[in-house]
């Protein structure tokens, strides 16, 4: 269902950037979606060196298709670094998300809700590396 379009609308911005997400997922190379899914099957039986490799493989083509700053680009981002730090490397984790909540920042601003999110699976996944903390992004 679109959003009712009117005069002074806050959302026609968002419905728009909706609609361009819309489309680049559903043009995405079916060969990618094929790498999406192997990699969230083999985090979920527990082979997360294998979802690394694969995520890894995911996020390159992603950038390739969609460029450095896409939404998508972004949250396979944010996946691989919790990944990352699920895998056992929460120093590696935390400079992923601190990198991450940098070029969130850069594209949607200090408040943007990811960009928020990102800074605090940074603080979490750094105080795991240093030997504080849970490390559960």
């Amino acid at each position: 269902m679109r959003v009712k379009r009117v005069l002074g609308d806050p959302f026609g911005r968002a419905e728009k950037e909706l609609d361009k997400r819309d489309r680049a997922l559903r043009e995405e190379h079916p060969d990618t979606v094929a790498l999406r899914h192997r990699a969230h099957y083999l985090s979920e039986i527990g082979d997360l060196a294998g979802s690394l490799e694969i995520s890894e493989q995911l996020l390159a083509e992603r950038v390739r298709a969609l460029g450095e700053d896409h939404p998508q680009v972004l949250t396979t981002r944010h996946n691989l670094a919790n990944l990352r730090g699920r895998a056992g490397d929460a120093a590696g984790a935390a400079g992923a998300f601190e990198r991450l909540a940098l070029d969130m920042e850069r594209v949607h601003g200090a408040d943007y809700i990811y960009t928020v999110l990102s800074r605090r699976a940074a603080v979490r996944w750094r105080e795991e590396a240093e030997g504080g903390g849970q490390g559960t992004a």
